[in-house]
């Protein structure tokens, strides 16, 4: 069960990292520590929801860039709002993703994280927006270093034991 105390290592650097300005590499540790807990519950799905959510991030990041380039507002404006829109529904990925770990480990705070997260991506638009994916930043890193070293209700049990029903 050490991928869940890996994934806890992993996911908490990789955030504490994307609050202080190193998104790109906690972008890689977190979806390393996801791919753990994913592992670990044996729920693929998890990971799978997360790569998604990270895909259509990169490509909503990549997607102005032309128009931002070539100088023409129209352009970027239009593309501007196409990743606006791809990167909630970004955000809508990784939500299904950590309401999964959260119902898997126990660890309420994904839930939330995630919560805010998505509320705050709608938000954008407005600076109360910045402020929410914030807190949602914080209470991820808080969610990545709660998570238990083993998955509820599997401590001590053998496969036997889990097998058996009355």
């Amino acid at each position: 069960m050490s991928e869940l105390k890996d994934a806890k290592t992993w996911g908490g650097i990789g955030s504490i990292l994307t609050i202080f300005g190193l998104g790109f590499i906690g972008f890689i540790l977190k979806l390393i520590g996801i791919k753990k807990i994913s592992e670990a519950t044996g729920n693929e799905e998890i990971y799978n929801k997360y790569l998604w959510a990270a895909i259509l991030a990169v490509i909503g990041l990549l997607l102005p860039l032309p128009g931002l380039l070539s100088g023409s507002i129209a352009g970027f404006g239009l593309m501007g709002v196409l990743a606006a829109i791809l990167m909630i529904v970004s955000v809508y990925f990784m939500k299904q993703s950590y309401d999964m770990i959260a119902e898997e480990t126990g660890v309420a705070m994904f839930k939330t994280a995630a919560l805010l997260y998505i509320i705050g991506a709608v938000l954008m638009i407005i600076v109360i927006g910045i402020l929410l994916i914030f807190v949602a930043a914080i209470l991820e890193t808080v969610a990545f270093f709660s998570l238990p070293d083993e998955l509820p209700g599997k401590k001590g049990q053998t496969p036997a034991e889990e097998e058996v029903v009355f």
